[in-house]
């Protein structure tokens, strides 16, 4: 019931954001903001987020709501074993990458976040899915987000942290570190080694 609330005050506020942007009617520029606030309210009583910043990163936005875009790179070693990055922020463990830079296509997003925080060089190679982190066991999030998860090669370089990691690694389904869940779930590398073993399969989506 909780979790239903929060994705329906988050709706209702992404409504409400749309509204702003397309009223100039005084009155209803005033109930959009009304709106805005309770639905503010609503989710800083679900959150764990501080209230302070999930209102100040709902109100920033002004525009047409829209989903924010994450990307995950898939990288194999010999073995099958994922390449995995700890984080700084919350000492966990997920593939690399992060949201998506206005004025990079996915593949260069890919490349150029393996590279920041695993150290290492690589080739995009095939898009493995698209996944909607609301479907898929994350926890709640003040954004909507879509995961891209893509297929990469390594071409060159060291596997080392960068200035967002700890520290780099391969890791097999059977010995997984702790994962950082609002990045990375289970199931979803179990998702992703389903293509280590047949790779004609077609990518995920939903």
């Amino acid at each position: 019931m909780k979790n239903d609330i929060f994705e329906l005050a988050m709706q209702i506020q992404a409504y409400a954001k749309t509204g702003l942007h397309y009223v100039n009617n005084e009155y209803e520029i005033d109930r959009y903001n009304q709106i805005m606030d309770a639905t503010v309210s609503i989710i800083s009583r679900l959150s764990t987020e501080d209230p302070q910043k999930i209102s100040l990163a709902l109100h920033s936005e002004t525009l047409y709501v829209t989903p924010k875009v994450d990307l995950r790179s898939v990288v194999f070693n010999d073995a099958g074993k994922f390449l995995m990055v700890k984080e700084k922020v919350d000492g966990l463990w997920t593939l690399p990458g992060g949201f998506c830079d206005v004025g990079y296509t996915p593949s260069q997003i890919a490349v150029k976040e393996t590279k920041e925080e695993a150290g290492i060089d690589v080739e995009a190679v095939k898009l493995l899915g698209v996944l909607d982190k609301s479907k898929h066991g994350h926890p709640k999030s003040i954004y909507y987000l879509y995961t891209i998860f893509m297929l990469c090669k390594k071409t060159g370089g060291i596997e080392e942290p960068g200035m967002e990691t700890l520290d780099v690694g391969y890791f097999g389904l059977d010995d997984l570190p702790e994962l950082s869940s609002p990045r990375i779930t289970r199931e979803q590398l179990e998702m992703m080694q389903k293509f280590y073993e047949n790779e004609s399969m077609e990518p995920y989506f939903d």
